[in-house]
């Protein structure tokens, strides 16, 4: 596969079925007559995580100047299909991805392609992905999917088998990690929960800080070399016996890691149409002034108008009680 190669290929609308009127679960926003978002991401392998994302449109490696004009032909590609495009760029790819997106935005005179920069490692925005196109048919306007995205993000939990951490710069390991690393056969667990941190994997135990697991959610795994069972034996185990799925290693794994020998895992909550009704739950959407995009933050997300930024209103009267 050459560099900056475009994927247009990974659209799962046409094996997976719209929901029936009469399947919507109860409170749930209902499904708006009208496309998703096209997601388009940068640096990243689509996968099918949840089974009802809709089109994801992957460049595999960061276009090279030259080829920017294919950059230009996704996006209006993606405008056509789904009304709005919403990008997915990590951080740790060249700034001029921002750039010339930018550029092409300018360049096809539209306010309807969001840009968002994700600092999260390969696989875990891999998952933001597979999340965002399967939670947008369920959300009032593509504007509120990319308002929503850092809210997303915070759903993932992280967790990482690590063989060195000798090249590992987030999180940092202390020195005296970096000192155990050099010894053969030592291995290295990190957890984005409650903040992303380095351990030292004891045998048997998870050995790092879990997240209780409040959603039904499930497990991926993204093994190249390493102890692969730590994560989807040991602490899957200890969150409770998540359904595990595996997919191939992320191509930028090594890069954002430091080393070849890792193994990536992600959970991530499966109620998509849940999770688009909990997250609107006091959200108070305005339309910008600027592009009309009905959105919840500022600047907005298509447009770059700056406007009245979104504000969560705490719920009156008495507290609804958990669930059993």
């Amino acid at each position: 596969m050459g560099g900056g190669a475009y994927y247009p290929s990974s659209d799962y609308r046409g094996s997976v079925p719209d929901q029936a009127p009469d399947q919507a679960s109860p409170g749930a926003p209902p499904r708006a007559a009208r496309p998703a978002p096209t997601l388009l991401v940068f640096g990243l392998r689509p996968e099918r995580l949840l089974d009802s994302e809709q089109r994801i449109d992957a460049f595999l490696e960061p276009p090279t100047q030259e080829q920017w004009p294919i950059v230009m032909e996704a996006l209006a590609s993606g405008l056509e299909g789904g009304g709005h495009v919403v990008t997915i760029a990590p951080q740790w790819l060249e700034d001029e991805v921002q750039m010339r997106l930018d550029m092409a935005r300018s360049m096809l005179d539209t306010a309807r392609v969001a840009v968002h920069r994700t600092a999260l490692p390969p696989l875990a925005a891999t998952v933001l992905a597979s999340l965002a196109s399967a939670c947008g048919p369920h959300l009032p306007s593509a504007g509120l999917l990319a308002s929503l995205l850092e809210d997303l993000e915070a759903e993932l939990h992280v967790f990482t088998w690590l063989g060195s951490v000798a090249s590992l710069s987030n999180p940092s390991p202390s020195i005296g990690q970096h000192i155990t690393s050099l010894m053969p056969g030592s291995a290295f667990g990190v957890s984005s929960w409650p903040e992303p941190s380095v351990h030292p994997i004891k045998r048997g135990e998870p050995s790092v800080p879990l997240p209780p697991i409040e959603r039904p959610s499930r497990l991926v795994v993204a093994p190249r070399t390493g102890d692969g069972a730590w994560i989807t034996e040991t602490v899957n185990r200890a969150l409770g016996g998540l359904e595990v799925r595996t997919v191939e290693p992320t191509l930028h794994g090594p890069k954002w890691w430091g080393t070849q020998k890792l193994v990536e895992g992600v959970v991530y909550p499966v109620d998509v149409t849940e999770l688009a009704h909990d997250l609107m739950t006091g959200l108070e959407p305005w339309a910008c002034r600027w592009c009309s995009e009905l959105i919840a933050r500022s600047p907005c997300p298509f447009c770059g108008h700056r406007g009245r930024p979104g504000r969560r209103r705490q719920a009156q009267g008495s507290q609804v009680p958990p669930s059993a």
